[in-house]
């Protein structure tokens, strides 16, 4: 008889266990801390080109996140869109950067462009034009194009000021003839149609002008003379 008794009391003490066990888990139990934080997301951070970068513990889907155009410097006198720089070389006298500038044009642009040349005033002035591509992959592109544009230099001693302006698009020339369609910059910029395909042109055009100006530098750095007595 005491065996019995045992064995129900071991039974019911198990299944009081259970159930309070199962009221601790339960979401519907009062008492239930809701504030347990969610550890089955994880945010990588990433955004797409153009795209807000999302903020950490941003769970906001990325395609409902507003788009961000490329920002652009605009000329508060012409109010064009305008890449310019000043650099400084003291060692370099203004008629050698001159004659460098000039050559990295021709090089360039060829001995074929619209120039304006005031040697006196150590000025240049080119209208040229480099390939426009649509890059596809960091291996892979297409060309969509030229980017025609205004190049001015203006040289002093030790230093000198480069000025892009007047930014065009001419898109590629049709199969049947004639001449492609030629867009401002400032038009893709302020476009409200068509946002995404006009900002990714700029950004295109963006990254090669850039690596134009870095071609700019390179060329018209003072040539490095080696001592024929250091070695």
């Amino acid at each position: 008889m005491k065996y019995k008794l045992r064995i129900a009391a071991l039974l019911i003490c198990s299944l009081a266990w259970s159930y309070s066990n199962a009221q601790v888990q339960d979401e519907n139990t009062p008492g239930y801390d809701f504030s347990s934080p969610d550890t089955t997301y994880e945010d990588s951070g990433y955004a797409e080109e153009g795209e807000a970068p999302a903020e950490v513990g941003d769970k906001t889907d990325p395609l409902l996140r507003p788009y961000e155009r490329i920002v652009l410097y605009i000329d508060s006198t012409t109010n064009l869109i305008t890449y310019n720089g000043v650099v400084e070389q003291e060692d370099s006298g203004s008629d050698s950067l001159y004659l460098r500038a000039k050559k990295w044009a021709q090089i360039t642009f060829g001995k074929e462009v619209k120039v304006e040349v005031d040697k006196r005033n150590q000025k240049l002035v080119y209208i040229g034009s480099i390939p426009a591509y649509a890059y596809m992959s960091k291996y892979t592109k297409r060309e969509i194009g030229r980017f025609e544009f205004k190049i001015t230099f203006l040289i002093k001693e030790g230093r000198y000021k480069y000025q892009i302006t007047n930014l065009v698009h001419e898109s590629v020339k049709p199969s049947a003839g004639g001449k492609g369609n030629r867009n401002y910059f400032e038009y893709y910029y302020t476009s409200t149609t068509r946002i995404r395909e006009n900002d990714i042109i700029l950004r295109n055009a963006d990254k090669d002008i850039q690596k134009m100006i870095d071609g700019i530098i390179i060329a018209l750095r003072e040539p490095i003379i080696v001592d024929e007595d250091d070695w």
